[in-house]
């Protein structure tokens, strides 16, 4: 119905002006625009209120129509003066050039004014470039403030050529080619000084912007472009404003022939000739001094040559990276890796063991789905590491939320009223130990169920609505007279009213009509649902809602749930990037290998030079309230928008304590930083230019694939400390090999919370990477066999994350192995690898494969590899007779073939569970 209103109105308008009355179309069809456009306004305007953040959209709206005004009046008047020689040619080319301009001007300025809000509130990043010796501040807000405002004056130019073209042609053809110049000498001088002027200033950026150059070894001006480059700029800035004066050559020699007879008498050039000679002449010179000149330098003299000239270069640009990056606080230290393990040190880190992470996010994630999500509309969309204080226990622990997924209604349910008042929230959270199963080999929930049981008190969850989330895309409607859905209770289904002040409230019939304009037209109005007390939520997706009041802000890709004092909340981290930093490398991810689960790949960061996780944002999955806590302060880009919107952020100490205790290094930014930090651990120059020490992640065998391993969070204890601390890790493998050479680790906890630490191996010691621990997992004529048999059609072998574990000065490497019927919903553990040296020993739980290291069988299990679950019985059997009866209906039908192919499925089924019957015979592995 709105948009009928509307196009009736612009049907109207244009009525109106096609009979003639344009101002009254005008101002009909202007009028319309306006009204619907205020509409969207009034409606984004109350929501940011609704969240407590009016005085942020007031501050953009201010800026946005601010710049727009100013660059449109900044145009007018450009345009009005530079075209004043242009206007005693033709005089009505003046107001559409001015219009034009003005124009112009308000879009440019509508697109830029960002740049000129954070030139306004600039601060001082503390650190400078050494070529220029300019603060790396002015980079970052200065100079894109000076570059919008040479795309403006270009704009003007612009207009102000096409308008005196326009001039000058029409007087061309009025008068004749043979007709005297004068009129036209004022207009051309005047586009020719300006246009001069603009380039002349172009070439003075250009050496600032040289900090960004990527033409020498590194990011950043080397040899040719301090030496060279540099000067040219400058020769060629004064250079153009000289030869764009000339045509100011012909009045120059009227002036002088008053006095100089013989001048006077020789014929004047053409000021149009001479506008055009001195330009091509500037062409030419650009082409020569910057483009030739330098590349003749850096072929003849710097190529042959390269490190020497570039050595302090090089430096320069090490040295500025690894600050971009934050790699400055780096804490690098050597790892003995020492090749014992004892018992002794197996008892004094038994608290750690006990919390290496057995289950596989992605074999998690389908157990929760076949047990946890109860209705066909609630979905898991990720699994997430956290850790909890359980029963006086510090515990990591993998959480997940209950989300209520739209889509997944059936067709019959996909209803207005349904979609909108009806199911409105997810409910509830399964969470779960990382290393702990139950005797049929499922996880050991902590929380789980609807609604909410949870084991400890500390678990308790007393509000499990989640409202807004990664699937909350569609606005919804509470406190209407549709009953609300809940949960389901049984058979039966129970409802709820919302109790928070979540969202923006109907008010009266003027909001209602607001919010039909924006949702669902005459459908909402005329619903007969809402009424006064009743609450719309919008933008209920939480990166879109975080998003919208900090457009400028890079969201992590992971945000997570956390369970706080009953309550739900989402954790995002949020990073302030830029792609101006003075000297620092650009980030390049390694190929996108994003997968839809959420793995981090950093691809969202790629062509950044500059990173800083400054922003830690919490969103009530309740009440949608966002809050915005500042945990960089000294970050540059994030003073300086504190100092433009003072009412956003809040300090980290503000942050409640059960939230701080959740807060983790994002596996993103350790990622990001790992990717340089395996080129910018050189800080040699030397050794960085030959590429001598050059280290890449390590990779692994995962769900059949090799792939770069993911950072990974484990509980660990520091050097010197008695406290396990959550850390999130990543390992390294030198260039074109598969030992380990090292690994980094970013602290989640207390006041360690932010340190980056990476750990070297001695170059001289052997330690195995991941690969090579699947290779000699590989190589074992047992388990490789055992695995080929299970991995036959009908089941599924998958491999899990290689975990390496510091244990004091020493590694431990854990893998586990899931096995999956073809038929089944999920996996389920089978086999634990652990690796020491070069130990292997492998049995059906961690403690009695930890325990085979020790023992003069290391590395050997039950033939079998032990007995299989019940469940895994259960899951054969079944798969059998999927196979027997798919085998009896392809052979009555003829089809021999695949009657073959299922008979063959069928007795690698029957042999696996006549296997599992000789291993229950025999003795297993001591258990610890």
């Amino acid at each position: 119905m709105y948009l009928l209103v509307l196009f009736v109105l612009l049907a109207v308008g244009a009525l109106l002006a096609w009979r003639g009355f344009v101002v009254a179309g005008s101002f009909v069809a202007i009028g319309a625009l306006a009204f619907f456009g205020t509409l969207d306004l009034w409606a984004e305007a109350i929501w940011f209120d609704a969240l407590g953040y009016a005085a942020r959209f007031w501050t953009f709206i201010g800026a946005e129509a601010g710049m727009a005004l100013a660059c449109a009046l900044l145009a007018l008047v450009g345009v009005a003066l530079l075209a004043t020689p242009a206007r005693r040619l033709w005089s009505a080319i003046s107001p559409w050039a001015e219009f034009a301009g003005a124009a112009g001007g308000a879009v440019w300025g509508l697109g830029n004014w960002q740049q000129v809000l954070l030139f306004i509130h600039r601060t001082s990043a503390g650190v400078a470039e050494p070529i220029l010796g300019l603060d790396a501040g002015f980079y970052l807000f200065t100079l894109p403030f000076l570059e919008v405002l040479q795309g403006l004056l270009v704009w003007i130019l612009v207009v102000t050529t096409a308008s005196t073209a326009i001039a000058v042609l029409r007087w061309w053809r009025s008068v004749g080619p043979r007709a005297d110049e004068g009129p036209i000498r004022a207009p051309v001088a005047t586009v020719s000084i300006t246009l001069g002027a603009l380039v002349g200033a172009g070439a003075l950026l250009a050496i600032p912007r040289l900090l960004y150059s990527g033409q020498g070894v590194t990011a950043g001006p080397g040899w040719t472009d301090v030496h060279v480059r540099l000067p040219v700029y400058l020769v060629l800035a004064a250079t153009t404003v000289v030869l764009a004066a000339s045509p100011l050559i012909a009045p120059l020699r009227r002036w002088v022939g008053r006095r100089a007879t013989h001048l006077a008498r020789s014929p004047a050039p053409s000021v149009l000739a001479t506008a055009v000679t001195a330009w091509a002449f500037v062409a030419v010179t650009w082409a020569v001094l910057g483009g030739l000149v330098p590349s003749a330098f850096q072929f003849l003299a710097v190529e042959p040559n390269e490190i020497t000239y570039e050595r302090p270069y090089i430096a320069n640009n090490i040295r500025l990276t690894r600050y971009a990056f934050g790699l400055d606080r780096v804490e690098q230290r050597q790892y003995p890796a020492d090749q014992a393990l004892t018992r002794e040190t197996i008892a004094n880190n038994r608290h750690l063991l006990s919390e290496v992470r057995l289950w596989d996010w992605r074999a998690l994630d389908a157990v929760y789905q076949q047990f946890q999500e109860i209705r066909l509309y609630y979905e898991f969309v990720d699994v997430d590491m956290d850790r909890y204080q359980v029963d006086g226990q510090y515990r990591q622990v993998m959480i997940s939320a209950r989300e209520l997924s739209h889509d997944s209604l059936p067709a019959q349910s996909q209803t207005f009223v349904n979609r909108r008042f009806k199911y409105t929230h997810g409910y509830g959270l399964t969470l779960a130990t990382v290393s702990d199963f139950t005797p049929e080999g499922l996880p050991n929930l902590l929380v789980k169920d609807i609604p909410p049981k949870a084991q400890f008190a500390s678990l308790r969850v007393e509000r499990p609505e989640i409202y807004y989330g990664e699937l909350t895309r569609d606005p919804v409607v509470v406190n209407t007279a549709e009953r609300e859905f809940d949960h389901p209770s049984g058979q039966q289904n129970a409802y709820t009213r919302y109790q928070g002040g979540g969202g923006v409230e109907m008010r009266n019939l003027w909001r209602k009509i607001l919010f039909g304009w924006r949702l669902d037209g005459t459908r909402f109005l005329l619903s007969g649902y809402p009424h006064p007390q009743s609450r719309i939520m919008l933008h209920r997706q939480i990166e879109e809602r975080v998003q919208r009041l900090a457009p400028f802000l890079t969201l992590d890709g992971d945000p997570y749930l956390v369970l706080a004092d009953g309550r739900l909340y989402w954790i995002l981290d949020a990073y302030t990037t830029t792609r101006r930093f003075p000297y620092s490398e650009p980030f390049v991810p390694e190929v996108d290998r994003a997968q839809a689960s959420g793995t981090p790949d950093a691809g969202y960061l790629e062509g950044v030079n500059y990173l800083r996780n400054s922003v830690k944002v919490v969103v009530d999955a309740y009440e949608g309230d966002v809050d915005f806590y500042a945990f960089d302060p000294d970050d540059p880009i994030l003073r300086t928008w504190r100092r433009a919107l003072p009412g956003l952020f809040r300090p980290r100490e503000e942050m409640p304590a059960p939230l701080r205790a959740h807060v983790r290094y994002p596996e993103g930014l350790l990622l990001a930083q790992g990717l340089v930090y395996a080129k910018y651990h050189m800080d040699d120059p030397e050794v960085f230019y030959n590429q001598e020490d050059l280290w890449v992640r390590a990779t692994e065998k995962h769900y059949r694939r090799i792939e770069p391993v993911e950072p990974y969070y484990v509980m660990w204890e520091l050097p010197g400390s008695d406290r396990a601390e959550f850390v999130l890790m990543l390992p390294f493998t030198p260039k074109n090999r598969q030992v380990m050479i090292g690994w980094i680790a970013g602290l989640c906890d207390g006041d360690n919370y932010g340190r980056f630490l990476a750990y070297q191996f001695p170059k001289e010691r052997r330690v195995l990477g991941p690969q090579q621990v699947e290779t000699k997992i590989d190589q074992d004529s047992y388990l490789s066999g055992q695995l080929t048999l299970w991995d036959q059609r009908g089941s599924n072998v998958i491999r899990g994350n290689v975990l390496a574990i510091p244990l004091d000065d020493t590694l431990l490497y854990v893998e586990p192995i899931y096995l999956q019927a073809e038929t089944a919903a999920y996996p389920e553990l089978r086999l634990v690898a652990v690796m020491h040296g070069d130990k292997l020993s492998y049995a059906e739980t961690f403690d009695a494969a930890l325990q085979g290291l020790f023992e003069p069988g290391a590395g050997q299990v039950s033939e079998t590899g032990g007995a299989m679950t019940p469940a895994s019985l259960r899951q054969v059997g079944q798969s059998a007779n999927a196979a027997f009866a798919r085998y009896l209906e392809a052979q009555g039908a003829g089809r021999f073939a695949d009657a073959a192919a299922a008979l063959e499925e069928l007795e690698s089924l029957l042999a696996q569970f006549a296997t599992a019957q000789q291993g229950e015979e025999r003795s297993a592995l001591p258990v610890d």
